[in-house]
Parts: structure tokens; sequence; C-alpha cells
């Protein structure tokens, strides 16, 4: 079957759903279209919805959320979808006390904007187990394509897409670029917020703010040196299997 070539697909219950495909990689490469892709909450999904992934031709699915999220949340696929699901559920440090002050209302726009920061520089020292794994997975030819998600698709399955395309030559700006875009597509997240929560903390809780990824990489830059050392000793990638990587999420750039 073929499919277009679109950043955003479109899904009734899913606002976040984007293809990676079509970054430049180096070397004369770009990633794979409908290869590689990172979404939002599949909880809501309708019965078209789920025709629509079952043509995706899905292999694996990662769901970074808790299993408190699934639960609440579970998602919503068609029966008949030969996908397998793999669970790496997990919160940075503090991440839980954090949305009950959002909920009591007693917490401001810059202390938020400082826990959110203090959050991401938390995700790839303390969770470099939870982002082996998704490694793992996507170093495997036959477990692609590839769906990862958590609830909003900004945080923990933010970073995992930026390391990804960072270990297959995607540049820096053009990475931010991407995590970015999930300004463009937010998903409401009414269940972490109280009923007076005020605009300006909703912005910040649920912005892809540039300075939070950075945040990220700077801390891997801080605690690695690279980001080619937090691959190769962190996240345990070796040189082999990154040139996997490469052969299986970038393909040859001819300028179409």
């Amino acid at each position: 079957m073929s499919h277009p070539r679109q950043r955003r697909l479109e899904f009734e219950g899913a606002v976040n759903f984007r293809d990676v495909g079509g970054y430049a990689a180096g070397s004369g490469r770009r990633t794979r279209w409908h290869t590689l892709y990172r979404a939002d909450s599949l909880a809501d999904l309708t019965p078209a919805d789920e025709a629509r992934l079952r043509g995706l031709g899905l292999r694996t699915l990662i769901d970074f959320r808790l299993p408190e999220e699934r639960r609440l949340k579970p998602n919503r696929l068609a029966a008949d979808m030969l996908l397998t699901t793999v669970e790496l559920g997990f919160v940075p440090a503090g991440t839980l006390e954090m949305l009950d002050l959002v909920r009591q209302g007693v917490i401001e726009p810059a202390e938020l904007e400082r826990r959110v920061t203090a959050q991401y520089r938390l995700i790839p020292i303390d969770h470099c187990d939870e982002y082996r794994q998704m490694f793992a997975v996507a170093m495997a030819a036959e477990r692609l394509p590839l769906l990862i998600h958590c609830t909003s698709g900004k945080d923990r399955t933010g970073f995992g897409i930026a390391v990804l395309l960072l270990a297959i030559g995607v540049p820096r700006d053009v990475v931010l670029e991407d995590y970015q875009l999930t300004n463009r597509y937010r998903r409401p997240v009414p269940q972490l917020l109280g009923p007076a929560t005020s605009s300006s903390i909703v912005q910040t809780l649920t912005s892809a703010r540039g300075k939070y990824l950075e945040a990220a990489l700077d801390e891997i830059d801080r605690v690695y040196g690279s980001v080619d050392e937090y691959l190769a000793t962190g996240l345990k990638v070796s040189a082999e299997g990154r040139a996997h990587l490469v052969e299986h999420l970038t393909e040859p750039d001819e300028g179409d």
C-alpha cells in the first residue's frame, strides 16, 4: 500500500501523531518515511482511526506511560492488529509531586518551568534502562515500523525520538525543531490540572519549549561528554548497532 509523505497524520482521537521521515541525516541520507512514528495518547481512537492505524503496518509499539496511566486510559487498538507492545513506563523523580502542586493551584509559572527543566535533566541520566530497551527495539529490522508514544507525546516520547534522531545523524537544530512541533498539536491534559488552573500554568506545563530538551542534551554533555559517548556508555549502543539504525531508519536522499 502506498502512503503519502505526511508529517502529521490525521487521527480523530490523537492530535500529535507524527511521522519523523524526511529529515536530513548526514552523508547524503534522510530519515525514512513510514518507519518511525511518535504519538500522544491512543485511548480515544475512533473505529476509523483504528483502521488507519492498522494500515500503517506497525509491528511494535513502545508505551512510555506508567501502569496507572495505562489503566486509566487504555490504548484503543483493533483486536486484529498484529502488534507487539513494549511497556517502558516511567516519570522522572518529582513529576508526581509537581503535578499535585499544579492541581492544588499553589505553584507559579517560573517555579513550574524550573521544575520541568530539572526533570528533563533527569530523563537521560536516571532512565538509561528504558531508553536502552527502546534502542534495542529500534535496531531490530523485524520490529519496524515502530510507534513510540506516551500521554501527550512531548516529554518521554520527545526525548526518545530526539536521541534516536541524533544517533542516526540528524542535526541538533533539526531535532529541536521536530520536538517543538508538538506546540502545534497539543493534547489537552485536564486530568493533570485543577479546576482553576491559570492559562500561564497550562502553557508552561504543556508547551514543548526548546530549553526543556536543551537541558536534557546539555546534561548528557555534562555527564558523558557527548551524545556519542552517551549512546556508547549510557545506552550500550555499539558501533554495529548504530550502523543498523542508520540502515533501517534512513535512506539515500534523492531530493524528491
